[in-house]
């Protein structure tokens, strides 16, 4: 096996990894993007526990094969990026979307070929969809006071049987006496 084939299988094996490890993958088109924007973007992908890789797109297409992107071959045309998401997605979504819209205001999505999350293809609207997603920390406080409401109002009502009848009982022994 010739040392270029063999170099080239190692890196497709380390796409391969970065995928099963990652909760979030988004296509990027950084076509007219200068590289001072880029290494900033790629910082604040890196603080939010995320990856930006530029690649050749035969290789990311042969990482992945065995997925449901292989049937989408349209994003991985032209100079693309992937973002992996390691962490939260929704923070590396906000991210990415968020430096799209700052640089083409009335057109947001131009930028953003699609997705791959749990086995499935986004669309680049549904991409953006996640990352107007409140923060997990939010989403998680909302399902909590969900979950207390009822609680708290069984407790209110138990202690509420006990004090009405004490009170009942009070006003019966002051009519009397």
């Amino acid at each position: 096996m010739r040392k270029s084939w063999e170099r080239k299988g190692q890196i497709i094996n380390s796409y391969k990894e970065r995928i099963n490890r990652s909760s979030l993958v988004i296509f990027f088109d950084f076509t007219g993007i200068d590289a001072q924007a880029i290494t900033k973007l790629r910082a604040d992908v890196k603080d939010a526990e995320g990856e930006m890789l530029v690649g050749k797109n035969t290789l990311f297409y042969r990482a992945f094969m065995d997925t449901v992107m292989s049937d989408h071959r349209e994003v991985l045309t032209g100079p693309t990026a992937l973002f992996f998401a390691y962490g939260d997605p929704v923070k590396i979504a906000k991210i990415v979307f968020d430096f799209v819209k700052e640089i083409d205001k009335e057109k947001p999505l131009s930028k953003i070929k699609g997705g791959f999350m749990q086995g499935r293809f986004l669309k680049p609207a549904e991409v953006q969809a996640l990352a107007e997603l409140p923060p997990k920390e939010v989403l998680i406080s909302k399902l909590m006071g969900a979950i207390q409401g009822p609680i708290y109002a069984l407790v209110m009502a138990l202690k509420s049987a006990p004090q009405k009848l004490v009170l009942t009982l009070k006003a019966i022994e002051e009519k009397k006496s």
